[in-house]
């Protein structure tokens, strides 16, 4: 199933309320790693991909296309975590994006602290 966000076509989208996380899954052969983060965060935040901090401000694109290109199975997952537009980004090398808004992780963190 083939979907879009902000105009990017991409395999799937997953959003979960709760969380105000998205997960999206894209082909790696098709569309860049740098290209499907800024369109699914765009799409998350409900703005133009244009209005985003140019995501260079917070990581090579270049770099971050080369390192989840496309890998055989044998090379196992590699993943880059960072944070823009206050949003924690993790883009994995089988061409999954996971994004959830920062308060949330902060709320998590402190849930986990407080429950032990």
């Amino acid at each position: 199933m083939d979907a879009r966000v902000s105009g990017v076509r991409v395999e799937a989208v997953e959003y979960f309320q709760e969380s105000g996380t998205v997960r999206t899954q894209f082909d790696q052969e098709k569309t860049p790693a740098s290209m499907a983060v800024t369109a699914t965060l765009a799409d998350l935040i409900g703005t133009d991909p244009v209005e985003l901090d140019p995501l260079h401000s917070t990581v090579d694109p270049d770099e971050l296309d080369a390192l989840v290109r496309v890998r055989n199975g044998t090379n196992g997952d590699i993943h880059v975590t960072f944070t823009h537009e206050s949003h924690a980004i993790t883009v994995h090398s089988y061409g999954v994006i996971t994004i959830t808004p920062e308060h949330e992780l902060t709320a998590e963190k402190h849930e986990r602290i407080a429950g032990r």
